[in-house]
């Protein structure tokens, strides 16, 4: 056992993060973009829902002190009460994790899960779980 991990009961290493975001519904994949023109473009919706996002993290003064710079695992939870498909839900918040710098890349993100939960649980739609890994800490 290392100098960092002689004080966690689990063994965590001391830069270990962890970060919970509640954030609207997110926008389905089926609608996050839109063809015109000038090509294909983030749709009204997705760019609204982001804008919502933003304000939602900023009112709660939830903003993340600390960015999630390599492996990280994701459990997302989402309300009941919005319905729909959940798995098409995850998209535009991984998105949405990288775009603003919480996380590196969401290409980062080792493992994953979502489910159906009541709505005091995600109490503005979707709450995002974050934790960092570490190389000795997961599974390959």
């Amino acid at each position: 056992m290392n100098a960092g991990t002689i004080d966690r009961p689990f063994g965590l290493p001391a830069d270990s993060i962890e970060i919970v975001l509640d954030l609207p519904m997110p926008t389905s994949t089926n609608s996050l973009y839109t063809r015109s023109r000038k090509g294909i473009c983030r749709s009204v919706a997705y760019v609204r829902w982001a804008e919502d996002a933003d304000m939602t993290v900023m009112a709660a003064r939830a903003y993340p002190r600390r960015k999630i710079t390599g492996p990280f695992e994701t459990e997302i939870l989402l309300s009941t009460e919005h319905g729909g498909d959940g798995d098409n839900r995850i998209k535009a918040a991984l998105d949405w994790l990288q775009s603003r710098d919480i996380v590196r890349n969401d290409s980062d993100c080792r493992r994953g899960s979502w489910k159906w939960v009541d709505p005091e649980m995600a109490p503005s739609g979707c709450r995002v779980i974050l934790r960092s890994l570490h190389e000795q800490h997961m599974d390959r």
